[in-house]
């Protein structure tokens, strides 16, 4: 089973921290990142309640840039959503995350700051984005109810067996079939839009599909051979 942090990223409120915290315990999620927080003190610690010791063993990283160190996948979450014409935000709805479950490795579940969210930058160096559906007229939710929204799926999802199992790609793997990929896009077209879109759209879908080793090994020979046939 993959291992599940709740990521926070430049929080503003300290009592936003600790509700947070009180929702993990709820949902039995132990791991806290905070990236570049608030100073927490009484308000952090009235709001978390008996997720005191969460919040007390929370680790703190001065950059955003260290997360993809400490973590085999990212997951960024965002309010703000498009249609397919922005691969950047072309999310996943809290549901799709089921196939998560079938990860071996550290997951970190990225939330933004409670004004602006996460920046584009930020939300392309996930693996995939999420979102919760939520009214037009007011979508945004209070940080602590989209942690726990998300929290209650992942664990309504993984109190159910799963009814296929494989050999999942490993992280090498996987990280092989995307420069191949790259190398096939920046071989098929010259603006650097256009790859950037390209690449980063497999990286959503590859993210999402979460395939096996073999798959990948025969997806990773299929854009060798193109590219090879395309390089002439």
């Amino acid at each position: 089973m993959a291992e599940f942090s709740v990521v926070l990223v430049r929080s503003k409120y300290q009592g936003n921290v600790g509700s947070v915290a009180r929702a993990m315990k709820n949902f039995g999620f132990k791991r806290l990142v905070l990236v570049d927080p608030p100073e927490l003190e009484g308000e952090a610690r009235a709001m978390a309640m008996h997720g005191m010791d969460i919040l007390e063993d929370a680790i703190v990283l001065n950059e955003f840039k260290e997360l993809k160190k400490r973590f085999d996948f990212l997951i960024a979450t965002s309010a703000v959503i498009a249609g397919d014409s922005n691969a950047m935000r072309s999310p996943v709805t809290p549901e799709g995350l089921g196939n998560s479950l079938d990860l071996e490795g550290r997951v970190g579940i990225l939330f933004g700051r409670e004004d602006t969210g996460l920046s584009n930058d930020e939300i392309a160096t996930c693996d995939f984005l999420v979102t919760i559906p939520a009214s037009e007229d007011y979508p945004t939710l209070n940080l602590s109810q989209s942690v726990a929204i998300i929290l209650y799926e992942l664990s309504k999802l993984s109190s159910r067996k799963r009814l296929k199992k494989f050999k999942k790609a490993k992280r090498i793997e996987k990280e092989i079939l995307l420069m191949k990929f790259n190398a096939l896009v920046d071989a098929v077209y010259r603006e650097e839009f256009r790859r950037r879109v390209a690449k980063k759209t497999f990286r959503q879908l590859l993210g999402r599909a979460f395939i096996s080793g073999r798959e990948a090994g025969t997806l990773t020979g299929v854009f060798r051979k193109a590219f090879e046939k395309k390089r002439g």
